[in-house]
C-alpha cells in the first residue's frame, strides 16, 4: 500500500484549494497534515489561491461589530449581493475596547491591524484563528494637540517585514512586527495639518502605503522607509473645497477617484497614471446629482467594471450605496453605514502571529475570555442571501 500514498505535493495542490474550515478539520487527520498544513510554504500556497472578501467595520458604533463578507456583482441586474463570511463581536473580545473610535488602519496577508483612540491601543489580528496581538504604545509627542497620529498605515515591505505607521504633524513612527519596538524616523519632510480628527488610513499597494491629505498624495516605502510626495494626475488634485477623491485599490494598481461639479475620472497609476473612466456631469446617474454623498470605498467589480460604495447624507436611516462606475448605474446594496463605516480589502490565510510574538509582545485568543455560548449570542445584523455554495465556504 506504501506505493499507493499520494506525494506530497499531490496533497499540498489539494489541500490549497480546500475551504479555510476544511483545511483546519484537516490538521487533525494526522500529524503529518498537520505539519503540513503549517508550512510557512502551504500557508503561501494557500494565501496566492485565497479569494478576497471585504472586512467592514462602523467605527463609531458601540455595537463593535466587524463582518467579513464577500460580495457578488451581478452586471445585469445592476445588484451587489452580501455573502457571509464571518462575524466578530469585538466588545466581548480580551482586547481593550471601546466602542466609539475604533479604525481599521489597514489589511495585508489575512492580518488586519486596528487602532482603538480611547484607549491609544494597536493591535494585529488574525479573524481565521481569532489570535491577536496588542502592540507597545509609541513615544508621545510633547504638544497636546498632535497626541494623536494624523494617519496610519499598515503594509509589508518586499522582504515580508510587516509594518505599522504611524504618522503625526511632526514626525513619523514605524513599528515593524516581531521587534517590539517602534522607531521614530524623525521629522515629517512636509507641513502636514489637521482636517478632520484623523485622516483616512493608507491604502496598501505593492510594499508601499498611500495617502491622500489636503488634496495631496504621499506615499511610504516599506523597504527603504522614506516618506515623499507623490505626482497627481495631471489636473486632477489640489485642496479643492468642490471636489472629492479617494485613492483605492483596482485590478491590483493604485488608483483614484475625483470627482468635481463637471462630472468623475478614475485614474490607475501603471508607469504612469492613465485615466481609465472619464464620465460629464450630464451622463451621471440623476440619484447621485440629486444629493450630498461622501465616497467611502473603491473595489472591483465582474466583468472588468469598478464599483465605488458612497455615502449618501443626510439620510434618515444611513445605509452605503454602490456606484458601477463603467455603466453609471445605481446598485442594489443592503448595507447598513455612515461617514464612519470603514472598507477594507481582506484575503483569508493561515498566517500565524506566533511568528512575530516574543517575551514583551504575546499572542492571545480573542475571545480567551468568553463562553462559547456568549459569543454565539451575536447574530449579524446585515441581511445576507442564503448562503450556497462557494459563498459560503471561504473560512
Amino acid at each position: 500500500m506504501e506505493d499507493a500514498v499520494l506525494p506530497e505535493s499531490h496533497i499540498l495542490e489539494v489541500l490549497s484549494r480546500l475551504p479555510l474550515k476544511t483545511i483546519i478539520r484537516c490538521k487533525c487527520v494526522c500529524k503529518r497534515w498537520r505539519d503540513l498544513v503549517s508550512d510557512p510554504y502551504f500557508v503561501d500556497l494557500h494565501l496566492s489561491r485565497s479569494r478576497p472578501c471585504l472586512s467592514f467595520h462602523q467605527y463609531d458604533s458601540p455595537s463593535s461589530i466587524l463582518e467579513l463578507v464577500e460580495v457578488e456583482h451581478e452586471v445585469d441586474y445592476d445588484c451587489l449581493t452580501l455573502h457571509h463570511v464571518k462575524t466578530l463581536n469585538l466588545h466581548l473580545s480580551a482586547v481593550p475596547y471601546s466602542g466609539n473610535w475604533t479604525t481599521q488602519v489597514g489589511s495585508v496577508n489575512g492580518l488586519i491591524c486596528l487602532h482603538n483612540r480611547d484607549f491609544d491601543t494597536t493591535y494585529i489580528f488574525n479573524p481565521l484563528d481569532e489570535e491577536y496581538m496588542i502592540l507597545p504604545q509609541p513615544p508621545k509627542p510633547n504638544l497636546e494637540d498632535v497626541r494623536f497620529p494624523l494617519t496610519y498605515g499598515f503594509g509589508v515591505s518586499m522582504t515580508g517585514k510587516y509594518k505599522v505607521i504611524w504618522i503625526y504633524a511632526l514626525k513619523i513612527e514605524v513599528y515593524t512586527l516581531g521587534t517590539n519596538q517602534w522607531r521614530c524616523l524623525g521629522p515629517t519632510p512636509y507641513r502636514i495639518s489637521y482636517r478632520w480628527a484623523v485622516d483616512p488610513p493608507g491604502v496598501f499597494v505593492n510594499s508601499h502605503v498611500y495617502w491622500i491629505i489636503h488634496g495631496q498624495i504621499y506615499k511610504f516605502d516599506m523597504d527603504t522607509e522614506t516618506f515623499e510626495s507623490f505626482p497627481s494626475p495631471p489636473g486632477e488634485l489640489g485642496d479643492d473645497q468642490e471636489s472629492m477623491q479617494i485613492l483605492g485599490v483596482l485590478k491590483g494598481s493604485l488608483s483614484l477617484f475625483s470627482w468635481t461639479s463637471s462630472g468623475y475620472n478614475v485614474w490607475v497609476m501603471k508607469e504612469s497614471w492613465y485615466k481609465s473612466i472619464a464620465v460629464i456631469q450630464e451622463n451621471i446617474d440623476p440619484f447621485l446629482k440629486s444629493l450630498e454623498w461622501e465616497p467611502r470605498f473603491l473595489m472591483d467589480g465582474s466583468d472588468g467594471t469598478s464599483i465605488l460604495i458612497f455615502w449618501p447624507w443626510p439620510e434618515e436611516n444611513p445605509s452605503l450605496v454602490g456606484y458601477c462606475l463603467n455603466t453609471n448605474k445605481i446598485l442594489d446594496l443592503n448595507l447598513p453605514g455612515d461617514i464612519f463605516a470603514s472598507m477594507l480589502t481582506y484575503r483569508p490565510s493561515l498566517v500565524k502571529l506566533q511568528n512575530f510574538g516574543s517575551e514583551r509582545v504575546r499572542v492571545g485568543s480573542l475571545y480567551s475570555n468568553v463562553t462559547v455560548s456568549a459569543k454565539s449570542r451575536y447574530k449579524s445584523s446585515l441581511k445576507f442571501e442564503q448562503s450556497k455554495g462557494r459563498h459560503s465556504s471561504c473560512c
